[in-house]
């Protein structure tokens, strides 16, 4: 597991975050697991993986909390935690209070929605071109769906600031359906019980709402089945934005097949050490092409082990100073050479990311976003000038060609009496439809 690709802490052995501080942490994690893999199936409340932004707070406090106890002159390490006269406090104890305490933070009444309501323009960011991109895809005939987990009153404050360009327009006329206290991931699976929110008083009205869902009425619950109806829209046909990778995309992906956009504030960063710090990449290109020339001309015949020390020396080097470019932590999405575990899965699940999804500004509604190319090692190791020797066609070839075609149906024209659709007749045309390319003729 390398540092960046995702924190995961042993409950356990969590006595070892006072070393998150310190970058000699790697020699202990190696003490613990020499094989360098954990098998969370043997024990999987053992650990916790935190590979979220909105875990990223609980992640310091614990840290902090762990570091402060475990150095403090008045408590004494024991193997599960530490201890003070009769007062111990195990890890796992600590840890639980620590998640007990964030979730609370993030409750109805708790105060993180309470201090943000009291200062929006301080901790919400307003942008002016919200609600035009909102208007331009209704006038395009795109149905506008937002689903929060927020409860009403906080989304009726926020929303209300974030679009009160139009003293006489409500925030609710820039959507056509509005679902608060969504439950999101529940939401995407079995839901919950859909009702309809009094304005007037926040309040839900009583009992299941089972009619026809309005446009400018604001429901609280349901499920996305539900809206799926009553939108009559296929789901390829959505376009799902959200913010966070398991409960808005993954799951919208893999239970609803929807299409799916992911935003990352931090990819603004991202780019900019990617577009500043050119030369970090290219040292590190330059170092595997050094190591390819080194290992070129010997096989496994060859007995002498070549000295690269030096090159490996010089790739920590330059990945550190790398890792700094981007933060303590490093970059979001890649761990040295590798993706990390939320670039994998942004990979993996969203169909589109960007800083912003007001970037879809800047392009028509008719644009097919197609990604680029991606190259497998075999792919991105052999030119397409290469040519491999004979020994490595270990397979009959499947190439087909009209001519060779032809060839060969003369030469099973017997067997062809006695066999119906021995050889299949080579397309003249593309067989396979992908996603992007259905749209295109749509």
């Amino acid at each position: 597991m390398g540092k960046h690709e995702q924190l995961l802490v042993d409950t356990a052995e969590i006595g070892n975050t006072t070393l998150y501080f310190s970058y000699h942490i790697r020699h202990e994690i190696h003490k613990i697991y020499p094989n360098k893999f954990v098998n969370r199936e043997d024990d999987p409340n053992r650990f916790r993986i935190f590979n979220t932004l909105y875990e990223l707070p609980g992640i310091y406090i614990l840290a902090c909390i762990v570091d402060f106890f475990s150095n403090h002159e008045d408590f004494k390490k024991v193997d599960n935690g530490v201890k003070s006269g009769d007062i111990t406090m195990t890890y796992m104890s600590v840890y639980q209070d620590v998640l007990a305490a964030t979730d609370y933070v993030h409750t109805k009444t708790g105060p993180l929605k309470t201090e943000t309501a009291k200062n929006l323009e301080k901790y919400v960011i307003k942008d002016d071109r919200l609600p035009i991109l909102l208007d331009r895809m209704r006038l395009h005939g795109s149905k506008v769906f937002l689903a929060t987990n927020s409860d009403y009153t906080y989304t009726n404050k926020v929303m209300k600031y974030l679009l009160d360009y139009d003293e006489k327009r409500d925030w609710t006329d820039y959507f056509d359906y509005i679902v608060v206290d969504a439950r999101k991931p529940l939401f995407f699976e079995g839901g919950t019980i859909l009702r309809e929110v009094v304005r007037d008083t926040g309040k839900l009205q009583i009992g299941s709402h089972t009619g026809p869902i309005k446009s400018g009425k604001i429901y609280s619950g349901g499920s996305v089945d539900v809206f799926s109806d009553i939108m009559g829209v296929l789901d390829k046909e959505v376009l799902y934005i959200g913010d966070h990778i398991f409960g808005d995309i993954l799951k919208s992906k893999k239970m609803r097949g929807w299409r799916t956009f992911l935003i990352v504030p931090e990819l603004a960063h991202e780019l900019r050490v990617w577009t500043e710090k050119q030369d970090f990449f290219t040292q590190l290109e330059d170092f595997d092409a050094n190591i390819g020339e080194i290992y070129r001309n010997l096989d496994s015949s060859s007995n002498k082990k070549p000295d690269i020390s030096n090159i490996q020396k010089a790739i920590r080097d330059v990945t550190h100073h790398m890792d700094m470019a981007y933060g303590m932590l490093g970059s979001l999405f890649r761990s040295g050479s590798r993706q990390t575990f939320f670039g994998n899965q942004v990979m993996r699940y969203a169909d589109l990311y960007a800083a912003s999804f007001l970037n879809l500004l800047h392009y028509p509604f008719s644009y097919v976003f197609r990604s680029p190319a991606m190259l497998m090692p075999h792919e991105s190791t052999v030119r397409h000038e290469d040519r491999l020797p004979e020994e490595a066609e270990v397979m009959a070839s499947r190439s087909r060609d009209f001519k060779q075609a032809e060839d060969r149906r003369k030469r099973l024209q017997r067997s062809d009496s006695t066999v119906p659709h021995l050889y299949a007749n080579t397309p003249h045309q593309l067989t396979q439809i992908m996603d992007d390319e259905e749209s295109l003729s749509d």
